[in-house]
């Protein structure tokens, strides 16, 4: 009950297509992440020239323009993505396939690491402008971003059609209200209308290699704005058919909008001479000398807190998504591919959900300590993705396949000069975990995939000389002795007895583990009176433990190649689930100890307490 209330209705398989997301709903379900960006990429490309010194400003434009042309051949390439791979995966699937299985798996693991440091980023960012407005509230911090994460949670878990909706007015309010900043801004500039802040002059204090060294800082900073960008490559079949022109144009959609947008507002805060300043970010300054005080500045802030919290919510599809692919492929748990209720991976939203907390408990919910954190994983991805593009075109040479292996080839070569960058220059402020968490990734999804491999190759038929095999094991008849755990007489060990007489009537052991010494005795005067052929055996248990003794004795049989053991395990069960809890379980634990030996069966003989006609008590 408290389930349906939180999830809702299920809903079934044939249902699937009616959760398919056109592109009005799908924009904000997978772009919020990108688009979000614009809140803080201006920033970054601004926290790193001013090292420089305030003249290094007139850089932050061109650097703009640049992640803006990356992000254009990032958007282009992925474009091409969803068109050759329309069931989804992204960079996982394009680097396994073109580059091997290796890289495929650095690139999942890359993915991986940014989906969660990406929750963790967007719902602190989003805490930290709810703290900034309500300080009171700054102490709590840690426990308001785990029940948004939560909550977030919660709405993808009741469906990607419904947290679209959710998602929906949030994101076109932000992309609206910072939009209309830009054109107001410009058109207040071009009429005279625009003053710029009061600033210091003063020529750069770095030159030469240092300069240059802070302009790449700068754009690596200015690159978390496409962060997100491969969610929907990942989620291609979320769309609505046909869904890999509906994913393409989607993309389109929300690369132009994300450049408008870094464009406009780093334009705009070069105008104004704006820096970072402490208590104030660098869009709410833009946005305070472009609409004052009034209505639309304030707008522009809250929609700007609810993207940044609602940003998490691309992750939120990517990484289940990415995680069933790789479980497809044997690499991740087979519950990965497994889907909730509402058609959605739900395993895959709740290990998200915890590893999010986990990342924001450790680092108390701290923007600043988890920056370095970020984007390390996605360029990682990128590069790898854009460089299997190129090994494809080169493959199929396809009709206009050097103009593509072209673009992708410089998209590689940039994305991996960032993710160069990026890595050097946060490493010792916390990138060197993300260094760390990828290969270990990587190993496990190596130990999983041999998992799977040696089960496969247990459980399945290599070749026509092994069914020839099976096939004689199948038709043999090998020896058989069973063995009946009994602890006092009733109508539940009759019924196991009387089983035994179908399986081996001639090689029956009836077994009691001796734990108390005076049941022993009333069992004995008991197993006398039912006259029945099959002697009792008592095994001793001098410190009264039972699955141990009961285990040594199975195991003290020792049966040869063609002998099976038969367990007989009674077991009563109870009308409700808290009786369960008054029981010492001493069945379950004695199955659970047998799995361990392989030449053992075991068989439960059930008694369902106060059911009828069980037994020569109820048929009276």
């Amino acid at each position: 009950m408290i389930k349906r209330a939180l999830l809702g209705r299920p809903l079934a398989t044939a249902e699937e297509m009616q959760e398919r997301l056109p592109k009005k709903l799908a924009l904000p379900v997978f772009a919020s992440d990108a688009i979000s960006s614009t809140a803080y990429a201006t920033e970054e490309i601004l926290l790193a020239l001013v090292l420089a010194g305030s003249a290094a400003i007139r850089f932050s434009f061109p650097i703009a323009v640049a992640v803006a042309v990356l992000l254009g051949i990032v958007a282009l390439s992925y474009q091409q993505t969803v068109h050759a791979y329309p069931n989804g995966g992204g960079s996982y699937v394009v680097s396994r396939e073109n580059l091997g299985l290796l890289p495929g798996l650095i690139a999942a693991a890359s993915l991986m690491v940014d989906y969660v440091m990406t929750v963790a980023v967007s719902i602190a960012s989003g805490v930290a402008a709810i703290t900034t407005a309500f300080p009171v509230l700054f102490e709590h911090r840690v426990l308001i971003s785990v029940v948004l994460i939560c909550l977030v949670s919660l709405a993808n878990l009741r469906g990607v059609r419904e947290s679209g909706r959710l998602f929906a007015v949030p994101t076109y309010a932000f992309v609206l209200l910072c939009g209309g900043l830009v054109v107001v801004g410009l058109v207040r500039w071009a009429m005279g209308d625009l003053h710029p802040h009061q600033v210091p002059s003063g020529g750069d204090t770095i030159t030469g290699l240092a300069m240059l060294w802070i302009v790449l800082r700068a754009f690596a900073g200015g690159c978390s704005a496409m962060t997100g960008t491969e969610a929907i490559s990942n989620a291609v079949p979320a769309f609505k058919p046909p869904e890999s022109r509906n994913a393409s144009v989607t993309l389109g959609i929300m690369a132009a909008t994300l450049g408008f947008l870094l464009l406009g507002v780093t334009g705009l805060s070069q105008i104004l001479r704006v820096t970072p300043a402490h208590g104030e970010t660098v869009l709410g300054q833009v946005a305070r000398a472009v609409y004052g005080n009034g209505f639309f500045y304030y707008a522009l802030q809250i929609a700007t807190m609810a993207i940044l919290i609602l940003a998490a919510n691309t992750s939120f599809t990517g990484f289940p998504r990415l995680s069933a692919v790789l479980a497809r492929d044997g690499l991740m748990p087979r519950q990965f591919m497994s889907r909730g209720d509402k058609l959605v991976f739900s395993n895959g939203i709740i290990v998200l959900t915890i590893a999010a907390i986990v990342v924001l408990v450790v680092f108390h919910a701290e923007t600043h300590r988890l920056i370095p954190l970020y984007a390390v994983g996605v360029f990682t991805s990128f590069t790898l993705s854009q460089s299997g593009m190129v090994v494809r075109w080169r493959r199929l040479r396809t009709e206009g396949w050097r103009h593509r292996a072209v673009m992708n080839g410089v998209g590689a070569v940039l994305t991996g000069v960032v993710t160069v960058v990026v890595v050097t220059t946060k490493f010792v402020h916390g990138a060197y975990l993300v260094v760390i968490a990828v290969p270990a990734l990587v190993a496990l999804f190596y130990a999983v995939h041999r998992h799977y491999q040696r089960v496969a190759r247990a459980l399945e038929p290599q070749s026509p000389q092994e069914l020839e095999c099976l096939g004689e094991v199948a038709s043999s008849a090998p020896r058989t002795s069973v063995v009946v755990f009994v602890a006092q007489v009733n109508s539940l060990v009759a019924r196991s007895l009387s089983l035994t007489r179908a399986l081996a009537p001639n090689d029956v052991h009836a077994v009691t583990v001796a734990t108390d010494p005076e049941r022993v005795q009333r069992l004995r005067e008991n197993w006398e009176k039912l006259r029945i052929d099959v002697p009792l055996e008592i095994v001793e248990s001098p410190y009264r433990q039972f699955v141990k003794p009961a285990v040594e004795y199975v195991r003290s049989l020792k049966p040869g190649p063609d002998h099976t053991v038969i367990v007989i395990i009674p077991e009563f069960v109870v009308e409700h689930w808290w009786e369960a809890l008054l029981h010492n379980q001493d069945a379950l634990r004695l199955k659970a100890a047998l799995l361990g030996v392989p030449w053992v069966v075991t068989i439960s003989v059930p008694l369902h307490i106060g059911a009828v006609g069980q037994g020569c008590q109820t048929a009276q």
